[in-house]
């Protein structure tokens, strides 16, 4: 369920460029999801090795987005009356940013890696390597 509920909100995005070409945002929003939904599932069956290409993308992408820039964001911003912050906030925030960005490069790379041994064997359509 998780997976299913990253993917509408960072589809998001491309809704807002679909709504923004066309004149009736309100009449077509649905039609247009709808589609736009239909293309992404049949991308993901026709290719049975989505799952890594979505491998990459996520720790390539996803964890940048969603871990490591919001803690350098916190870091960089004012603190609220002008008090400092604290020097053990700051090191448990730095220790998460390297910690994730050391799980997002082993993460690409171990999928990339994936991708090189198995993509001879991958097939259109197919359920998997065959």
């Amino acid at each position: 369920m998780g997976r299913h509920v990253h993917w509408q909100v960072y589809s998001q995005v491309a809704y807002e460029i679909i709504e923004a070409k066309t004149a009736d945002a309100a009449r077509g929003n649905l039609a247009l999801r709808t589609a736009y939904v239909a293309g992404c599932a049949l991308a993901a069956a026709m290719l049975p090795f989505f799952g890594e290409i979505i491998a990459v993308v996520g720790a390539v992408g996803y964890i940048p987005l969603d871990v490591v820039i919001p803690v350098v964001m916190y870091n960089m911003a004012p603190r609220g009356g002008g008090g400092r912050r604290s020097q053990a906030a700051y090191a448990a925030n730095v220790a998460i940013m390297v910690v994730f960005v050391g799980l997002g490069v082993i993460g690409a790379v171990a999928s990339v890696r994936k991708l090189a041994i198995n993509a001879d064997r991958f097939k259109l359509f197919s359920n998997g390597i065959s």
